[in-house]
């Protein structure tokens, strides 16, 4: 697109873009502002539109995290111009491979297809019998990112299951947050006030530095995960430390890139830092058992935290699991 992406810092208890990170690097060649609504809560949408409002830029509400979550009523991804959702294997409402995006714009609306569906869009009546419902409008090059009917099927017959879903993983985190005061040094990922329904993706609790000792976050996910049975695992590096985000290896991008990176990267992003190396996430599935499973994640943060305190007073070569 011949777009430069300019990263901006988050919260570092929770790992979403702020309004006062979001103000750090606008600048006059701003034009569009992606916020994700990352794990297991949103991030201030009021005080995030409010500045894409007041310096007339374009929001984009990435909710592939965040399916069914809502702000003061209204359901995220409908603040910003696009919303846009990841219906992947691992997520809540699930395909394999998908994804879906909104809007309010028939401008917009009209753009996606093109883009999607190699630069054609809908007619606009019904079309008859043997006719195609397609017509090449080429505003646009567009490629072909059409979801298949067999894809689209099995994600209409999750659909009416995700609220009671949503329900069930509420109440299991609920549990866990009773019980995470009896432990020093962990605390739920904080959830903003207008909040009124959270769709959990990931859930996380924040370790306090020290909590397990000298252990690393990456030592102390496997620990758990040795425990449990089930995976526990920090976040992924941030994208200024992520081996994914990488264009000089392609021609395409490459001398784009050198001229780009130092305003994309160079600087510090500490928040994004300490998310990422004081947090440890649990995918969705283990909050849609029994109470049971949550006793059990929290007798093994505990009895982990215990033995890092061992480990710290009698050190020796054996690790935490």
């Amino acid at each position: 697109m011949g777009a430069s992406p300019v990263l901006a810092d988050v919260d570092p208890d929770t790992g979403c873009l702020t309004a006062d990170e979001l103000r750090a690097v606008v600048s006059s060649r701003t034009r569009a502002v992606i916020v994700v609504h990352l794990a297991c809560t949103a991030a201030e949408l009021d005080d995030i539109v409010a500045v894409t409002g007041q310096e007339g830029l374009a929001l984009i509400e990435d909710c592939s995290q965040a399916h069914g979550t809502r702000w003061a009523g209204r359901a995220v991804g409908t603040f910003g111009a696009i919303g846009v959702f990841s219906l992947g294997a691992a997520k809540s409402l699930a395909a394999g491979e998908a994804g879906a995006a909104i809007t309010d714009s028939r401008d917009l609306y009209e753009r996606m297809l093109m883009l999607r569906a190699d630069s054609r869009g809908y007619t606009e009546d019904a079309p008859g019998s043997g006719e195609y419902e397609l017509v090449e409008h080429g505003t646009v090059m567009g490629a072909n990112y059409c979801m298949s009917e067999l894809t689209a099927g099995l994600l209409l017959d999750q659909l009416p299951r995700l609220d009671d879903q949503h329900t069930l993983r509420e109440q299991r985190a609920k549990e866990i947050e009773a019980g995470l005061p009896d432990i020093p040094g962990l605390a739920p990922i904080p959830v903003p006030a207008p909040v009124d329904r959270r769709a959990v993706y990931e859930y996380g609790i924040r370790v306090r530095p020290g909590a397990f000792g000298p252990a690393t976050v990456d030592q102390v996910a496997a620990a758990l995960t040795a425990e449990l049975g089930t995976r526990v695992y920090p976040p992924r590096d941030p994208l200024h430390r992520s081996v994914l985000l990488r264009p000089q290896t392609k021609p395409r991008f490459a001398q784009w890139w050198s001229e780009a990176a130092e305003r994309a990267t160079g600087r510090a992003f500490t928040g994004a830092d300490h998310y990422r190396d004081h947090t440890l996430l649990m995918h969705h599935s283990v909050l849609l058992g029994e109470r049971g499973d949550t006793e059990d994640i929290l007798t093994a943060l505990d009895k982990v935290r215990a033995h890092a305190d061992q480990l710290a007073a009698h050190p020796e070569p054996k690790g935490l699991a």
